[in-house]
C-alpha cells in the first residue's frame, strides 16, 4: 500500500495548527493595540528612551489639549521633576489671573546633553510652549557626574515620537509595552503620570515600595564639561530662534552638616559663574534659588531634592518671577547672591 506524504496525510492538524497561530496572533495584537491605545501617555519607542520620551509624549499630549492656555515647560533633571508641582504653579497662574498652564519635563538624569535631543522630539512633533523654563542643579557641568543620562545623540532620527496611528501601533506597540513589564521602568511610569514625590506629602513605605527612592550617590569628583554648556547653550538657541521665551534658574542646595562631604558642593560657584556668562551673554532671565534663607533642611530629601513643601515654595517663587519677567524685566540674579 502506497503511503501517503506526511503533510498531505496530516493536511488537517496542519491546517487547524495554522489557523490556531493566526488567531493567537490576532489576538496578541488585538490586545497590544488596545493597551498601546489605553495606557496614557505611552510613547511608541524602544527600550533605550522609554523614560525620557514619556516626558516628552506627556508634554506633547498636554499641548493639545491645553485650549487657550499657553504651556510653560519645564526641562532639566530631577531637580526639576521632583521639584516643580504644576498644581501649585497653575494655582499661583490663576490667581494672578496669567494665561497661562505649566508642564515639567524635568527627568531624572537629564542634563543639557539629554535635554537636547528630547527637546527637538517634542518641538518637531508640533509642540509650541508659552516659554521654556530650564532648572539647572549642582551636577549640571560636571563631566565627573555619576548621575547624568544620555540618549547616545543628538539626532532626533532614533528618539522621534511616533504618532499613534493603529500602522504604528501594530509596529512599534509591544516594543512600547515592553518596559512597562520591568519593575523598574514601571516605576517610572507611574511616578511620572501621578506626580509622585512632588505632590504626596508623605511617603509611606508603600509609596516608596511603588514608587522607587532616588538617594543618589555622593560624588568624589568635579569637571567641569565645555559641551554640556554649549548643549544648553543650544537649546537656548532653538528657544531664540522659534521665537520662544526661555529663563534658567539654578535649584537650591540643602545647607550641609560638617561631617557631609560632596565635591561638587565646592565648585557651586563655578557651576553657577559658567551659566551666569551664558544668560548675560544670550540676554535671558536667571534666577538663583541657592540663596541661605529661602530653604531650609526640612525641605530636602536629600542634598538635591526638595520635599513637596519645598516644591511648593519654590513653584510659587517661579511663579512669581514668571509673572515679573512676562512685564517685561528680565532678572538676573548676580553671582553674589549665592551663599
Amino acid at each position: 500500500m502506497k503511503q501517503e506524504p506526511f503533510i498531505r496525510e496530516h493536511r488537517s492538524e496542519f491546517r487547524t495548527l495554522a489557523v490556531s497561530a493566526l488567531a493567537i496572533a490576532f489576538v496578541a495584537y488585538a490586545l497590544i493595540a488596545v493597551l498601546a491605545f489605553s495606557v496614557p501617555h505611552l510613547p511608541l519607542a524602544n527600550k533605550r528612551t522609554f523614560y525620557g520620551l514619556l516626558r516628552a509624549q506627556m508634554a506633547v499630549d498636554r499641548s493639545q489639549v491645553a485650549g487657550a492656555q499657553g504651556m510653560v515647560l519645564f526641562l532639566g533633571s530631577s531637580v526639576v521633576e521632583r521639584g516643580i508641582s504644576e498644581p501649585v504653579l497653575d494655582s499661583v497662574f490663576g490667581e494672578k489671573k496669567l494665561p497661562l498652564e505649566s508642564m515639567n519635563a524635568g527627568t531624572g538624569g537629564f542634563s543639557a546633553e539629554a535635554n537636547l535631543p528630547m527637546f527637538r522630539a517634542m518641538l518637531e512633533d508640533g509642540l509650541r510652549p508659552a516659554c521654556v523654563v530650564y532648572g539647572v542643579s549642582i551636577q549640571e557641568l560636571n563631566g565627573a557626574s555619576t548621575v547624568h543620562a544620555f540618549f547616545g545623540t543628538k539626532d532626533t532620527a532614533s528618539v522621534k515620537l511616533k504618532p499613534k496611528t493603529l500602522w504604528n501601533v501594530l509596529r512599534y506597540g509591544a516594543v512600547a509595552l515592553a518596559p512597562l513589564l520591568s519593575g523598574d521602568h514601571f516605576h517610572q511610569y507611574i511616578f511620572a503620570a501621578n506626580n509622585a514625590f512632588r505632590d504626596v506629602p508623605q511617603l509611606n513605605l508603600m509609596n516608596r515600595l511603588m514608587f522607587g527612592t532616588n538617594q543618589p550617590p555622593r560624588d568624589s569628583a568635579y569637571r567641569f564639561e565645555p559641551q554640556y554648556l554649549a548643549d544648553l547653550r543650544e537649546i537656548v538657541t532653538i528657544c531664540r530662534e522659534r521665537h520662544i521665551p526661555i529663563a534658567i534658574y539654578n535649584a537650591p542646595l540643602r545647607q550641609r552638616l560638617p561631617d557631609e562631604v560632596d565635591i561638587p558642593y565646592e565648585h557651586r560657584a563655578d557651576s553657577y559663574r559658567e551659566i551666569y556668562a551664558l544668560a548675560q551673554s544670550l540676554d535671558i532671565p536667571f534666577w538663583n534659588f541657592d540663596r541661605a534663607g529661602l530653604f531650609v533642611r526640612d525641605e530636602f530629601q536629600d542634598n538635591y531634592h526638595l520635599t513637596p513643601a519645598g516644591a511648593a515654595k519654590i513653584s510659587a517663587m517661579i511663579a512669581d518671577s514668571i509673572e515679573e519677567w512676562r512685564s517685561g524685566t528680565v532678572v538676573q540674579d548676580a553671582l553674589a547672591t549665592l551663599k
